[in-house]
């Protein structure tokens, strides 16, 4: 017996979009479609409501772009949003305003149900730590990891911060750490940091780079715009790239 029936809505200017993905949600027992729009501005109303578990949500459209919606919607129930999308560059966009997954139209069965597997583990985690009790000693304090690498430049010691990276950028024994505050060159490889640094928050998009994810701006085909900066990304891992931001690569 599924003990929980999610609500959905569909925003899509495609008609033909819109019917694929009804279709598909009927065929998962644990949703319920409430509805499908042609426009964001359609949708305000039902949001609203605070009773929409998952919004689907197309990308490009008429009037108001569907980012631009989620940048501003505001809901009591905070959705899990899903973006579908024919345009994989708006992939970092999508992160940046917490979308749960980013399908790449045209989205097939197989890879819809991946992200149903993964919208129904955060929205069952969701109700569970609900449904705790409200006691300051009900959960342990989780243990904090290490956000940081000791960097010896000159005569100094610097402590960096993984926040304050934007990329690396190695030739031959030294490399050269790009920061919100300048440069930084120390005594190491390429290789050694690449498995030190944590695999989901930093990628080695090149033999000469190493590129911290949340500061990726733009991917524009060989390049990608980092802060201020545009920097190669080889051939052999830019789908890699492409394919982490688009949800369906996970480090």
């Amino acid at each position: 017996m599924i003990q929980n029936k999610y609500k959905c809505i569909v925003i899509d200017d495609e008609f033909l979009a819109r019917k694929l993905l009804a279709d598909y949600i009927s065929k998962i027992p644990q949703f319920t479609l409430v509805n499908t729009f042609d426009s964001p501005m359609a949708a305000i109303d039902t949001i609203a409501s605070g009773e929409i578990d998952v919004i689907f949500t197309d990308i490009e459209m008429p009037d108001m772009s569907g980012m631009d919606f989620i940048r501003n919607m505001s809901s009591p129930s905070d959705p899990v949003i899903v973006f579908v999308t024919a345009y994989p560059q708006y992939a970092v966009q999508g992160f940046e305003v917490n979308a749960t997954e980013y399908l790449l139209k045209p989205v097939s069965f197989p890879r819809f149900v991946k992200a149903v597997n993964k919208i129904t583990t955060l929205l069952t985690l969701r109700k569970r730590l609900e449904s705790l009790p409200n006691e300051d000693h009900a959960l342990p304090e989780p243990q904090k990891e290490k956000d940081f690498i000791i960097v010896r430049s000159d005569r100094k010691i610097v402590k960096l911060h993984y926040d304050d990276i934007y990329y690396i950028e190695g030739a031959l024994e030294y490399v050269t750490f790009h920061t919100a505050e300048g440069k930084l060159m120390g005594l190491f490889s390429l290789r050694n940091l690449e498995s030190e640094l944590p695999a989901d928050r930093f990628m080695r998009i090149h033999k000469s780079y190493i590129v911290a994810l949340d500061k990726i701006k733009e991917i524009d085909g060989n390049q990608v715009m980092v802060g201020d900066n545009t920097i190669i990304v080889s051939k052999a891992m830019r789908p890699v790239l492409l394919e982490y931001f688009a949800g369906r690569k996970h480090l």
